[in-house]
């Protein structure tokens, strides 16, 4: 089920994990989320791949391999990358998303190197056992600018949504602003739902308890709407660019 969809400034948002027991508010830097820290080099390994290739026929469909005799002409080989290790065994890694890894690329088109994700979205992928309890539906994503972590968003389900909003309340106190909103389903039954949001020195955090958007970070994933199961929590990191210096002023 493809779902929320949500704005990336730069690519800088997160999600975020209460594991903390005091309070981010009295904290002027919280950018820990789970077992990660935002604004911190991004150093996670990639899961495990192959090199999956695939004859394709002139229309861009899987064909059997052809012989390829002295009037037999060349197949037309589509490449990309399959992860082997969909899940690991006792740590975490991350997995890419779109052309060449979770769609077929153009047959013929060159296979990009897998170099270290930069300016970008992927999935995290914990173990069994070192995966959050909050996020307890769909994937964990994070998002990557200048080789940094900069964001990080989960999934929880909707009914486990006041335990999930009091696990952040722990976290970073009382939010800073609320909204609540009315969907409408085509059956005339209205749906209730609210956001809140937190701002600090480095962070923005914004819990959704039922998220509408796409899932993940697909532009061509539609909104799910009132089909939604789903809340969200998104962390954002406040990158600061330093001040320039100003060798020639007014």
């Amino acid at each position: 089920m493809c779902r929320p969809k949500f704005a990336l400034t730069g690519f800088s948002f997160a999600f975020v994990f209460l594991s903390s027991t005091a309070a981010f508010a009295k904290d002027s830097s919280p950018t820990s989320v789970f077992d990660l820290t935002l604004g911190e080099p991004f150093s996670i390994r990639e899961c495990k791949y192959e090199v999956l290739e695939q004859p394709m026929g002139m229309e861009g469909i899987a064909v059997a391999k052809h012989s390829r005799g002295l009037l037999g002409k060349p197949d037309h080989i589509s490449k990309m990358y399959r992860y082997t290790e969909a899940k690991p065994a006792a740590d975490k890694c991350f997995q890419r998303v779109g052309p060449f890894y979770t769609s077929s690329p153009i047959p013929g088109a060159s296979l990009p190197p897998a170099l270290s994700p930069n300016n970008q979205k992927v999935k995290l992928v914990y173990a069994d056992n070192l995966r959050p309890a909050i996020a307890d539906s769909e994937d964990i994503w994070v998002g990557i600018q200048d080789s940094k972590l900069t964001g990080v968003r989960f999934y929880f389900q909707n009914r486990n949504e006041q335990s999930a909003f009091q696990t952040v309340l722990k976290k970073y106190g009382q939010p800073a602003s609320n909204e609540k909103f009315t969907l409408q389903t085509p059956s005339g039954t209205l749906k209730s739902y609210y956001s809140a949001k937190w701002s600090f020195p480095k962070l923005q955090v914004t819990f959704l308890s039922l998220d509408t958007n796409q899932i993940g970070y697909d532009p061509t994933d539609a909104p799910i709407g009132y089909l939604s199961e789903v809340g969200s929590v998104t962390v954002q990191y406040k990158a600061q660019e330093a001040a320039k210096a100003d060798n020639n002023p007014l």
